[in-house]
């Protein structure tokens, strides 16, 4: 053990005698750029390195290295600090902790810890190409363009690096200077499609149109058989408003690549801004049929109009779209989001249960897909049948259990069997897992409500309405049920009123909410009035429920009018859908209310 241990402390003292070696010879030449990484002048330390400093520092800097390889990022600051303090003098150590500050989101002190490191070894390459890119980051963009720079004069044969110094060029609006870079990059790797592309670009800002068409056509010549780069260049002179010139091009590209999927695009464009919508559409139509062209390329391009559906001016109408999606489904038949697309385009017509089948095919495919079954099941809710509902429900909590939202549909769809168990269940774990949708905790809230009523723990369930009414007094459906369960449990029905009140301020023709407010009336004793609210609630329905029908008949027994009580007991009984049908039986077998 002592060996290993001895063999670990030559190691460290290693490295730090070649450290000082380094600082010491740096120190001796001073180059431009260090005018600028010691506005002070180089910094004098008093570097006395004993065998007990020189094993305090091995401690501390080992140990800090122990906790950054932990991810304990704190801690290896502490144990660097203390490093920095028995050696100065160790740019290592400084760089270690300018990126432990980093990681921890301290981005201030890890620019002032990695200068230090370049301040005592101004060329490692390590430590200048850090100092770029917190000073970047940082946003002192003049800082981090010298000391690019600094890194390419180190280095001049790195790529990367003058890659890395273009891009800062660029940020610093240096477009001549980045173009140098660029063509150094060019130098060395040859011609490269990233590169012209990127100079192009750059020549058009610098409105060089000589020179921004000179590097597409160099791409194109020296890739001859890529024909892609023509089309681009095609679309360059479109850009510029040279249609003519443009169209040349197209045609020769598909004179010698009659296979070429993305000209017919380039095409639709050309024929569009000269209003020739009849060409338009069927170059649109050759580009989607294509099966060269890549379903990226394709969804591209399509969602353009998309994104302008409802837009008259819009040149793709319903039916184009409709037939784009046909050969899609055809060519492309195994990528989800060819459906997803589609599941979305028929929600926007509101054709809920076709969407909601596109989606499902999506899922048929790549069933990993989290966001898609969110979508999905709020199309499906309502749409398809209740047992199957719930099933899909249940394959999308399995596969995402944590997901708060999957989670509150699956409770929904468990409340619709009365499985109040399972229905609660998956409404703690939407509590468990949401963070900040304070709309769905409040939906949670009201749900546990419905369901604690339904499952007879009334007490937990009015707990639940209150805490939903804390987040949103206003909730007009929260108001609703609380109001209602209050009026079926008589308890504080004064309450009721109120809540009740205030949702009939803000949607006074619902059915549901009019039943709500002549049936707390009602048990208030208030009978003459609530028979005026519940006839309301009645001609306000398209298909009254026997729920309404049934309070009807007790507001009319109420009222004195038992003959025509009988009738609407009746009809409530027909419909079939009574809270309680053995009481509404023996109201209509007895002629008279129950309560």
């Amino acid at each position: 053990m002592k060996k290993i241990i001895n063999i670990c402390l030559f190691l460290a003292l290693l490295l730090t005698s070649c450290q000082t070696k380094k600082i010491v010879k740096t120190f001796e030449n001073v180059s431009p750029f260090e005018s600028m990484i010691y506005p002070n002048g180089p910094p004098v330390i008093d570097r006395i390195m004993d065998e007990g400093t020189t094993q305090r520092f091995n401690f501390y800097f080992m140990e800090g290295n122990r906790f950054k390889a932990l991810g304990e990022y704190s801690k290896a600051v502490d144990y660097y600090n203390e490093a920095i303090n028995a050696d100065p003098a160790s740019a290592a150590c400084f760089y270690e902790l300018a990126n432990m500050y980093y990681m921890l989101g301290d981005t201030k002190r890890s620019e002032d810890t990695a200068l230090k490191a370049v301040q005592l070894v101004p060329d490692n390459e390590w430590y200048l190409l850090f100092l770029s890119r917190i000073y970047h980051y940082n946003n002192k963009i003049f800082s981090a363009l010298i000391v690019a720079k600094e890194l390419v004069r180190l280095k001049p044969n790195n790529y990367e690096y003058l890659y890395n110094l273009s891009q800062m060029e660029i940020t610093s609006g240096k477009y001549q200077d980045a173009i140098v870079s660029l063509n150094r990059i060019e130098a060395i790797l040859g011609i490269n499609e990233i590169i012209s592309l990127e100079k192009h670009t750059l020549y058009v800002e610098l409105n060089d149109s000589k020179n921004a068409e000179n590097e597409i056509i160099k791409l194109s010549k020296h890739n001859p058989y890529d024909y892609d780069y023509q089309v681009y260049l095609g679309d360059y002179y479109s850009q510029q408003g040279n249609l003519k010139k443009a169209l040349n091009v197209y045609e020769k590209v598909l004179q010698q690549d009659p296979n070429n999927g993305i000209v017919h695009f380039s095409l639709a464009n050309y024929h569009l801004v000269k209003n020739d919508e009849k060409n338009f559409k069927q170059s649109m139509i050759n580009g989607f049929n294509s099966p060269t062209v890549t379903l990226e390329d394709k969804l591209q391009r399509l969602l353009v109009f998309l994104m302008a559906i409802d837009n008259p001016e819009n040149p793709m109408k319903k039916e184009d779209f409709e037939n784009i999606f046909a050969q899609l489904k055809i060519l492309h038949k195994d990528d989800f989001r060819t459906y997803v697309l589609y599941g979305n385009f028929l929600n926007h017509y509101q054709q809920r249960k076709e969407a909601a089948e596109a989606f499902e095919t999506a899922l048929l495919i790549d069933e990993k897909q989290e966001s898609v079954w969110q979508d999905f099941l709020f199309l499906a809710m309502g749409e398809y049948e209740e047992d199957k509902f719930l099933e899909q429900c249940q394959i999308a909590a399995n596969a995402f259990p944590e997901n708060p939202i999957i989670n509150f549909i699956t409770a929904l769809a468990y409340s619709t069997f009365k499985n109040y168990e399972k229905a609660i269940e998956h409404l703690l774990i939407v509590l468990e897992h949401n963070e900040d949708n304070a709309r769905l905790t409040e939906q949670t809230y009201g749900l546990l409500g419905d369901v604690y009523f339904q499952s007879g723990d009334k007490e937990k369930a009015f707990q639940y309405y209150d805490k939903a009414l804390s987040i949103d007094p206003n909730s007009i459906m929260i108001l609703n049920n609380y109001a209602y369960y209050l009026s079926l449990e008589n308890k504080e029905l004064d309450k009721a009123e109120r809540m009740i009140s205030k949702v009939i301020e803000f949607e006074p023709f619902n059915p549901t909410y009019l039943d709500t407010y002549a049936w707390v009336l009602f048990k208030r004793g208030r009978y003459f009035e609530a028979i005026f609210v519940m006839e309301q609630a009645i001609n306000n329905s398209e298909e009254p429920s026997g729920v309404l029908f049934e309070h009807y008949g007790d507001i009319l027994y109420k009222n004195g009018d038992i003959e025509k009580a009988l009738e609407y007991w009746m009809k409530a009984a027909e419909q079939g859908d009574s809270e309680d049908s053995e009481k509404l039986n023996s109201k209509i077998n007895n002629a008279s209310f129950i309560d």
